[in-house]
């Protein structure tokens, strides 16, 4: 049994593919298959079902999975700690991300970090918080920031970074642009351009808007912006993502005031990598510090 079979052994089982798997790791597809095959005889156990659209892990799998990614960790960890105690700041940084949020900007914290830690192998991952959750959960990720509460999932841990209004977005000539502020309860049976499942504003804005009819679904906020401003719809986004658009938008206050929470996430119980350690003293610093406020229109 060999330490690399156990890392494809994990790549593809995350992957439900060899093909993903093997680009992730920069393998021959050939190579991964031959090398799982291997294991699956060494142990007498079919670990993975291959399928016409995807890869199944078996029960016999699994098992073997729960062992294999606490031995991973371990080996992970011991590399770390020597790295610590030599001075060195390397290995791998996992982050599940978004575009900037309020006062937020991961891109400039995540180059920031690079910069100052150019031994750490940093990859960011953007989609909605459903589908980075559930990466955090399974390992794939080691750090998310994300549009929701940490205390609201059991296994996550994490603190509470900032928190952005939420405002109501029409198309100028729309009836509700007439207002100064809208009274939450005025939005029942208004036509939505809404989020994609999974988002964390999808489920803040159907909470809020749950008569709506939901006309259009987008996870890109340009989109989701051009469909507003052309009337297609109202919708709820961050102040700080459309500050800037006021031209082509009108955007209204709500009446009580509806905020977001933007928080760090990652998993609870487990002691963090050095790098994930690092990054997440790195944000705090600049959150706390202010440094990473855009410039307002």
């Amino acid at each position: 049994m060999e330490l690399r079979q156990l890392r494809y052994l994990d790549a593809i089982a995350r992957r439900r593919s060899f093909t993903s798997a093997a680009q992730e790791l920069h393998v021959a597809q050939s190579a991964l298959s031959q090398q799982v095959q291997r294991l699956e005889r060494e142990l007498g156990v079919e670990l993975l079902r291959r399928t016409t659209r995807r890869v199944e892990v078996t029960d016999a799998g699994e098992v073997v999975l729960a062992r294999v990614r606490r031995t991973l960790a371990e080996v992970d960890g011991l590399r770390a700690d020597l790295d610590a105690i030599s001075g060195l700041m390397r290995g791998r940084l996992r982050l599940g991300g978004v575009p900037p949020i309020g006062d937020l900007h991961p891109a400039v914290l995540v180059a920031e970090f690079t910069r100052a830690h150019p031994g750490v192998n940093v990859t960011v991952h953007e989609d909605v918080a459903f589908a980075l959750l559930g990466q955090l959960h399974d390992g794939t990720l080691d750090l998310v920031i994300a549009l929701v509460a940490h205390e609201a999932h059991d296994a996550l841990d994490g603190v509470r970074l900032l928190d952005d209004e939420l405002v109501l977005i029409t198309a100028p000539q729309h009836r509700l642009a007439r207002a100064k502020h809208v009274r939450v309860d005025r939005l029942s049976g208004e036509p939505v351009v809404a989020y994609g499942s999974g988002s964390a504003l999808r489920d803040v804005l159907t909470g809020l808007m749950p008569d709506s009819r939901i006309v259009a679904e987008a996870n890109d906020q340009v989109t989701i912006r051009e469909l507003v401003a052309g009337g297609l719809g109202v919708s709820l986004m961050p102040r700080s993502v459309v500050a800037a658009h006021d031209a082509s938008l009108a955007i209204r206050p709500l009446t009580p005031r509806q905020t977001v929470p933007i928080s760090l996430i990652w998993r609870a119980g487990e002691r963090p990598t050095p790098a994930a350690e690092a990054f997440r003293a790195h944000v705090l610093a600049a959150v706390h510090s202010g440094r990473t406020a855009p410039r307002r229109a």
